[in-house]
């Protein structure tokens, strides 16, 4: 009660809202009604008149600052009052209208019923009168959409005219003429359809190309628009993969929308996408995917027959001639120009195929009413438009590659190489004669039974062709002659194509097995075949090894001296089948073993060959220089002296810094004179005329072979290091593009030691002439000591007839190694061979029985007329045969004036040489006892020692 006795403030009654005021008020007067003291109630009162006056105060203040605002709230009552009192007065006058406006409406209700039903009568009429007019019009419209190939809304507009005259205007006679001719239209609407759409896929999708010889197809801008591909692709984008399912079809394609105002052709998915979605609207898009799948085998065809016409047009021949020359170019242009095509016409089918799946998925439960849905021997997919494009090529590449004449003539090709390692000594051993081959005498085959016989096989394998559907009355016009060998020029494009195939197709492609079939039995046999052939008829014959080739070819190779016509044509034959290599490098290893079985013949008729010159008669002799070269030991010392070195192209170098001296090169020579003369002049006898060659046409020959087989071995063993074993490689390897395919490891060691054995046999023959031109030496000279007489009359002067002899061989092979060997290797024959010829002479002193002055005037002459002879030669002054007539000349002293000046002098010659010296100077002159000439011994025993006591 304390607190409600406090007096209240004037501001806790300021702008008090509705809800507090009426419960301030309740609670004044519940205050002064509960309070029983009067003066308490008289304050409480005052108070609150108080407060009253200072509201009341204050309200006056607030009014009188804001009086316009109070009067303009005043006038806008009072405006707003007299509105409402007037609306009233309408609402209420409206109101009073309308129930009498009721009252009306119900007197005339029937006749308001009447008036309304004819009403929706005319608007009936007037809207069939507007679907006729419209309908009346959809002729002209349905040929202006056609004619701008705008299928869709004239789809559309024939579906929508049909139905309406078979719906709502069925019962009108006018138009009956009108609807048999729509009707008509529409039913032959999808067959203008299926036309556009073929013409879509395999005219309007190919590239547009400006043919030039060898180059590639590229799209052109107006294509690549079409596409949607960017400009300079070779090749389209691959369609990706629709497993069926409603997202992939949703991914791959857009809403199909077609606008008047464009060309619809601009944009070929589009344009597919409207055919396919006009034909679902027509319900025959069963029907065409029927004629598509029924016409893809003709329309293919023609697209191949199309451009081979632009391939003629292209080269700017005649298509009808172009079938007699051998240009695979232009077929490998006409498989370039297929590939790109069927790339675009399965790009567009790919297209195609997906719209099909994409209308028919989502017309859902409305299969049935809208004439699907598509039955499975219907419906076809990439795999059967892929299968039927390898079809066609498949067909296309039989004719070209005249694969019925191939396989029907086909040949074995060789399985494999596997030679064992063998000893090149054994090829010159005697051989068995081969036994001769059995010849059948007559055949069957030309028979009339066995022609009957044949007839009726092929009868049955026709009709089992055509049983099975594989016959083919296609007529392919050719750009070039077919035959086998048309696959080199067309394997690799053709491989990348079936890889690409595969890859979308996800299994292996008929055609990679044809091309298979066709290369491992029909042309890997007919490559051998034909280098066989080619070989065989260059070897065959007595002068397969004496043909060299012409002037013209010798320059075209770039060789100083003539080859054999048979190495060159066996190298033309490995350099054909190194092009097979690169050309097929998946049939690499057979190519490499077809070259094997070539080297691997043409060694054994070059070692055959050579055999026959060496080897004379029906016995096991041979030539001496044959058994010197095939002799290890000398063989082994011949190599090791620094003029066979200097032949090497490797070692040469290494030669050039070694110094050798003459005194080092002149031992060497000694040695080689050395063992000649140990194994040619130490018995009596003479060697035999067979045991040399004296046809020096047979010499041309080795030499020609020794040239041909190093030039030749040379060039194979480039071949050998351009291979690569696959053992070898390692996967980053396999990736990157070689020079040439890699081979198996154990073929390529194969190959190596077959080249080895041409190397060996140049060398041999080499060596044989080497030889051979030293024993012909020994064959004139030793006849010379032995059999001449050096004792005769004073008139005997000229020199022997077996020098003369000598010189006119050396002349002979002189000219003809001039002319078949290189000027280092005709150095190296006739290098060191006056030392030779020396020691020869020195060393025959020992067979003369008697000699005087003539006779030793005459031995002059003869070293003479040799030493200018092997001047010619040479054309170097052959020294050492002045040593040889120095010796002679010492004949015309006294023994002791010798023994004299050498002890002076010193030694320039042997113990030995000294010593047949002084027995043939008194066999020479009698009246010399036995004594003196022991005396001599003795004395030139002491001098030889005490020379070499001094010199050590």
């Amino acid at each position: 009660m304390a607190a409600m006795d406090e007096p209240k403030t004037p501001s806790q009654y300021q702008s008090p809202s509705g809800k507090e005021s009426s419960a301030y008020l309740m609670s004044i007067i519940t205050t002064l009604s509960s309070s029983a003291d009067f003066e308490q109630r008289e304050k409480e009162k005052t108070r609150i008149e108080k407060a009253y006056i200072n509201s009341d105060k204050l309200l006056g203040e607030l009014v009188a600052e804001n009086y316009q605002d109070v009067t303009k709230i005043l006038q806008s009552f009072n405006g707003m009052t007299k509105s409402i009192n007037e609306s009233r007065d309408k609402i209420r006058k409206i109101k009073e209208d309308l129930n009498s406006c009721k009252t009306l409406l119900h007197f005339k209700r029937d006749e308001l019923r009447k008036l309304w039903k004819d009403g929706v009568e005319h608007k009936a009429v007037l809207s069939m009168l507007e679907q006729v007019e419209q309908i009346k019009e959809v002729q002209d419209k349905m040929n202006t959409l056609i004619a701008n190939k705008h299928y869709l809304h004239a789809t559309d507009t024939i579906v929508q005219a049909v139905a309406k005259l078979e719906g709502p205007l069925n019962g009108i006679e006018a138009l009956r003429e009108v609807k048999i001719d729509l009707v008509n239209i529409r039913e032959k609407m999808h067959e203008t359809l299926i036309d556009e759409l073929t013409k879509q896929i395999y005219e309007r999708s190919l590239p547009t190309s400006s043919m030039h010889r060898g180059s590639q197809m590229r799209l052109s801008r107006k294509d690549a628009s079409v596409w949607g591909w960017s400009d300079g692709l070779d090749s389209p984008k691959r369609a990706p993969k629709t497993d069926g399912t409603e997202s992939s079809v949703n991914k791959t394609y857009f809403e199909v929308k077609e606008d008047l105002n464009s060309n619809p052709e601009e944009n070929l998915k589009n344009f597919v996408a409207i055919l396919t979605e006009s034909l679902f609207v027509l319900r025959k898009l069963p029907d065409a995917v029927e004629r598509l799948k029924l016409g893809m085998k003709g329309s293919l065809n023609k697209l191949i027959n199309t451009a081979t016409q632009q391939v003629a047009e292209s080269s700017g021949q005649q298509l009808d001639s172009m079938v007699n020359h051998v240009q695979p170019k232009y077929l490998n242009e006409l498989l370039k120009i297929v590939f790109q095509q069927t790339r675009c016409v399965a790009e567009t089918h790919q297209t195609f195929l997906d719209n099909v799946f994409r209308l028919t998925r989502s017309s859902g439960v409305e299969k049935e009413s809208s004439g699907m849905p598509l039955h499975g021997n219907v419906l076809y997919d990439m795999k059967d438009v892929w299968s039927e494009i390898q079809a066609r090529l498949q067909i296309l590449l039989s004719q070209y590659l005249d694969v019925k004449n191939t396989m029907s003539s086909r040949q074995q090709a060789p399985t494999g190489f596997d030679e064992p390692s063998m000893d090149i000594s054994q090829y010159f051993s005697k051989k068995k004669p081969a036994r001769p081959k059995k010849v059948s005498l007559f055949r069957f085959d030309a028979s009339q039974h066995a022609i009957s016989v044949s007839s009726a096989r092929q009868q049955i394998q026709q009709f089992e062709h055509d049983s099975l559907g594989q016959s083919d009355n296609w007529l392919i016009v050719k750009v070039c002659k077919p035959g086998a060998f048309n696959i080199t020029a067309i394997y690799k494009p053709l491989r990348s194509f079936i890889e690409e195939v595969e890859a979308i197709m996800e299994t292996t492609s008929g055609l990679q097995e044809f091309i298979t079939e066709f290369v491992q039995n029909a042309f890997l046999g007919q490559v051998h075949a034909r280098v066989s052939e080619n070989i065989d008829a260059a070897t065959r014959g007595f002068d397969a090894l004496r043909n060299v080739i012409d002037e013209k070819t010798k320059r075209e190779l770039g060789v100083p001296r003539p080859l054999l016509q048979s190495t060159v044509t066996v190298d033309n034959s490995i350099q054909e089948l190194q092009e097979l290599m690169h050309d097929l490098p998946d049939y690499a290893d057979q190519f490499l073993n077809m070259i094997c079985n070539v080297l691997r013949d043409y060694r054994d008729k070059c070692h055959s060959a050579y055999r026959d010159i060496v080897q004379h008669g029906s016995d096991e002799k041979r030539i001496i220089s044959s058994m010197w070269a095939k002799d290890e030991d000398i063989s082994r010392f011949l190599r090791s002296l620094p003029s066979w070195r200097s032949l090497q192209p490797r070692q040469g170098k290494e030669l050039d810094r070694t110094i050798c001296s003459e005194e080092e090169i002149r031992a060497l020579n000694s040695k080689e004179a050395v063992i000649l003369i140990s194994n040619l002049s130490s018995d009596e006898s003479l060697i035999p005329q067979q045991e040399i060659i004296t046809d020096v046409t047979q010499m041309r020959t080795v030499a020609n072979v020794h040239e041909s087989l190093e030039w030749f071995g040379d060039r194979l063993n480039q071949f050998c290091t351009s291979l690569t074993p696959q053992d070898t490689l390692n996967p980053v390897q396999e990736e990157l593009p070689t020079e040439m395919p890699p081979i198996s490891e154990k073929t390529l060691e194969s190959l190596k030691s077959l080249v080895q054995d041409f190397k060996d046999l140049a060398e041999i023959c080499l060596l044989l002439l080497h030889l051979e031109v030293r024993v012909h030496c020994f064959y004139y000279l030793l006849p010379v000591a032995k059999q001449s007489n050096y004792a005769g009359p004073i008139d005997d002067l000229d020199p022997d007839s077996n020098v003369l002899k000598l010189n006119k061989d050396l002349s002979g092979m002189e000219e003809m190694m001039a002319q078949s060997l290189q000027p280092k290797k005709f150095k190296y024959i006739f290098e060191s061979l006056g030392y030779l010829v020396a020691s020869i002479l020195i060393t025959s002193v020992q067979f003369l029985k008697k000699i005087n002055e003539n006779g030793i005037k005459k031995m002059c002459r003869n070293i003479l007329a040799i030493q200018q002879n092997l001047t010619n030669i040479t054309l170097t002054r052959e020294s050492d045969l002045d040593r040889a007539r120095h010796f002679y000349e010492l004949l015309y002293l006294n023994p002791d004036d010798v023994l004299n000046s050498l002890a002076e002098k010193g030694p320039q010659f042997t113990l030995n040489e000294y010593q047949q010296l002084i027995q043939l100077y008194h066999r020479s002159f009698a009246g010399n006892p036995v004594s003196v000439q022991d005396a001599r011994m003795q004395r030139l025993q002491s001098v030889m020692e005490k020379g070499q006591d001094e010199t050590v």
